[in-house]
C-alpha cells in the first residue's frame, strides 16, 4: 500500500485553488470522527471563530480536486480533521491535506480500488483509523481495519476481520467495529487503537457507532433487546428488552438519544438504561445534540427538542430536503437538496442566520466546522472556507 509524500508539490500541480487566508483562521482545530466525537452528536463545543456575527464574512479559501480511479468501489466521503490536517476518503484511497492551505501532506493508495468500499475514518492517539470491507463478494465480504500514522500516512497496523465493517466508533483507546453478512454472524468487536489487537467481541449484536461516557450502545440481532457495553472490556453495563437504535449521545456522555420501534425518539440514561423521556413520532437518523437541545432533520424540516424533556423548542421549514444537522459556534448547519444553499440557522431559535450563498449547495452529507474553518465536500472536491 504505497504512501506518496507531498514534499515540494506546487499548488497548481496538486490541483489546489488557493486564496490568501487571514492569520486568525490559519490553524484548524479538531473533528476526529464523523459526528465530531464518540458521541456522534455532530456538535463542536469549542468553535468560537465562526458565529452569527462572522458567518457572512466566510469565503472559499481553497479547493482540491480529489483523485479518481477508473475502476473503483469507494466514493469520496466527508472528512475528519486533526493535527492541522484534513483527512479525506476518496476513490483511490485516503488523502491528507493541510487544513489551512489545502496542500497535500500525503496520500495512501488502495492496493485494489475496485475492491475497497468507502471507509469509516477516525483519529486517535496519532493514528488515523480506516475501517472498510471488500466489494467483490456479496455473500461473504471481509472487513479490514488499518491504522495510518497521521503525520506521514505510513501503515502502523492492519487487522483483517471475517465480517464486513458497517460501523466504527473510537473511545478510550478502543476502536469498536460492527458488521454481519449472509455468511458471518453479527458481531461487535473492540480493537486496541495502539496495535489492533482484539480486546473483546460480542456476537449476535450490532452497533450504530455511538458511545456515551465509555459505554457503547448495541442492539440484539433477530430479537428485541438493547445493551450498553463497556467500550474498554465489552462487559455488559445494562440490558433492556426493547429495540433501540442509537443515533447520538449527549456531549456530557450521560444520555443516549435513540430511535424506537414505534417511530419515537427515546432519551436513555447511559448508566442505567432507564428511559428519561420519549417523544412520539420524532425518530430520525439525522440527529445532533448539544447541552440544551436535540436537533432532528425529517423531510424539509429541522426541529429542536429540549434535551431534558423532549418538548419541542422550535421547528423550521427549509426549501428542500434537510440533511444531517451540525452544531457549532451558536449556529446550526444543514444541507438542503435541490441545489439549494447550505441552511444556516441560529441554534437557540431556528431563525435564519445566513442565506448560505457563500458556501453554496452541498449534495448530501454535512459540513465540518472547526477552528474557524468550514470544510465541505462537493462532488469529488473538498473545499475550505474561512473569514
Amino acid at each position: 500500500m504505497p504512501v506518496l509524500p507531498a514534499l515540494g508539490v506546487a499548488l497548481v500541480a496538486a490541483g489546489v485553488l488557493a486564496v490568501p487566508v487571514p492569520v486568525q483562521a490559519a490553524v484548524a482545530a479538531e473533528w476526529t470522527q464523523p459526528g465530531y466525537g464518540a458521541e456522534d452528536a455532530y456538535y463542536n463545543p469549542g468553535e468560537s471563530v465562526i458565529n452569527a456575527t462572522s458567518i457572512n464574512a466566510v469565503r472559499r479559501r481553497w479547493t482540491v480536486a480529489l483523485p479518481e480511479a477508473r475502476e473503483r468501489c469507494a466514493r469520496a466521503a466527508v472528512p475528519v480533521v486533526a493535527g492541522g490536517r484534513v483527512f479525506v476518503a476518496q476513490e483511490t484511497g485516503v488523502s491528507a491535506y493541510q487544513a489551512g492551505t489545502g496542500r497535500l501532506s500525503w496520500r495512501f493508495t488502495w492496493p485494489s480500488p475496485e475492491d475497497e468500499s468507502t471507509p469509516y475514518l477516525a483519529v486517535s492517539g496519532g493514528l488515523l483509523i480506516v475501517a472498510n470491507q471488500d466489494c467483490q463478494s456479496q455473500s461473504d465480504p471481509d472487513g479490514t481495519v488499518r491504522a495510518l500514522h497521521t503525520g506521514s500516512g505510513r501503515l502502523a497496523w492492519t487487522r483483517q476481520l471475517p465480517a464486513p465493517v458497517e460501523s466504527l466508533v473510537v473511545d478510550r483507546g478502543i476502536a469498536v467495529v460492527s458488521g454481519k453478512s449472509m455468511s458471518d454472524t453479527a458481531a461487535v468487536t473492540g480493537l486496541a487503537v495502539s496495535d489492533g489487537t482484539q480486546r473483546w467481541q460480542v456476537t449476535e449484536h450490532a452497533s450504530a457507532g455511538v458511545s456515551a461516557g465509555g459505554r457503547v450502545l448495541v442492539s440484539r440481532v433477530g430479537a428485541a433487546g438493547t445493551s450498553a457495553l463497556s467500550v474498554t472490556t465489552g462487559a455488559v453495563v445494562w440490558t433492556k428488552k426493547t429495540a433501540w437504535t442509537g443515533q447520538a449521545a449527549a456531549p456530557a456522555g450521560d444520555r443516549f438519544f435513540a430511535s424506537g420501534s414505534r417511530n419515537e425518539m427515546v432519551c436513555v440514561d447511559a448508566a442505567t438504561g432507564d428511559v428519561l423521556w420519549t417523544a412520539a413520532r420524532k425518530a430520525s437518523p439525522l440527529v445532533a445534540a448539544d447541552d440544551s437541545r436535540v436537533y432532528r432533520s425529517m423531510g424539509n424540516r429541522v426541529e429542536a427538542l429540549d434535551a431534558l424533556t423532549g418538548r419541542r423548542r422550535w421547528t423550521v421549514s427549509l426549501p428542500g430536503q434537510a440533511g444531517q444537522p451540525v452544531r457549532a459556534g451558536g449556529l446550526l448547519y444543514a444541507t438542503v437538496d435541490g441545489r439549494r444553499p447550505l441552511g444556516i440557522l441560529r441554534a437557540s431559535s431556528g431563525a435564519r442566520a445566513s442565506a448560505g450563498t457563500q458556501i453554496g449547495a452541498i449534495a448530501g452529507g454535512n459540513v465540518i466546522v472547526t477552528g474557524g474553518w468550514i470544510y465541505a465536500l462537493k462532488g469529488n472536491t473538498i473545499s475550505g472556507y474561512a473569514s
